[in-house]
């Protein structure tokens, strides 16, 4: 009797409680548009796109054109929070300004 009853609220409920459900990170309009400034150094970590660790600690992925900085760097990096990026790994920033940092 179990057996069934849970089968037919399975049946009911489109099954969907039994299938596994992946972790979307939702952002807002204005957090996609939103630009920002981070200081640190470029790394090696980057998967599919150049990275950098912040001075904050956290990773970020950058698209765009690096003027020649390379992997080692501290540069200021001034960008847009990507809407969606094949980079795979942290926040990804489109480069706007990338300059030498102190």
């Amino acid at each position: 009797m179990c057996g069934t009853l849970l089968l037919a609220c399975a049946i009911a409920l489109g099954s969907s409680w039994m299938q596994p459900r992946a972790t979307v990170e939702h952002r807002t309009m204005a957090q996609q548009s939103q630009s920002m400034t981070v200081t640190g150094k470029l790394t090696n970590e980057g998967v599919e796109c150049k990275a950098m660790r912040g001075d904050d600690g956290k990773l970020y992925t950058l698209t765009g054109d690096l003027k020649g900085f390379r992997i080692g760097d501290r540069v200021k990096v001034t960008g847009r929070i990507a809407e969606m990026s094949n980079c795979m790994q942290g926040t990804t920033l489109g480069v706007e300004k990338i300059e030498r940092a102190k």
